[in-house]
């Protein structure tokens, strides 16, 4: 999820939609072949598409209560997680994925080590051994 909120600062659509893509995972976890799934996954969007024009507010959050009791209620003992995602066996491992935090953390003309050598500028000789070990090449005018 890219953006979580607490569940009091959400919309009754997002709430819905949320709800609604968790019981589709649940269900993907209940389902392995996916002609079945699709099946179930259709009759949910039906059940979901009954009340998608209530305009009466109470209403609408009083189905929504129902239907968040009846996921719990319903819901996979061992829903399958994704590795990378928050709860999986290799969330947050790899921590060269974090970009905006190197690219904060690089200076602009690249790191400087000494394991790596400095970017090569143009007509310059390229930082190898075999110029010191064999005849040194001519350097270009």
């Amino acid at each position: 999820m890219a953006f979580s909120a607490p569940g009091a600062y959400l919309t009754h659509q997002q709430k819905v939609l949320r709800l609604y893509k968790r019981a589709l995972r649940h269900l993907e976890s209940f389902c392995v072949h996916r002609d079945k799934y699709r099946y179930f996954a259709c009759l949910m969007r039906a059940r979901f598409e009954e009340h998608k024009d209530e305009k009466n507010m109470v209403r609408a959050t009083q189905l929504l209560r129902e239907a968040e009791e009846e996921f719990w209620h319903n819901q996979h003992p061992q829903p399958y997680i994704f590795p990378d995602s928050p709860g999986g066996t290799s969330y947050e491992r790899y921590e060269c994925y974090k970009v905006k935090q190197l690219q904060a953390e690089t200076p602009a003309g690249g790191p400087f080590t000494e394991a790596l050598p400095p970017a090569r500028k143009e007509g310059d000789l390229p930082p190898l051994w075999w110029h010191i070990v064999t005849r040194p090449r001519e350097r270009p005018a």
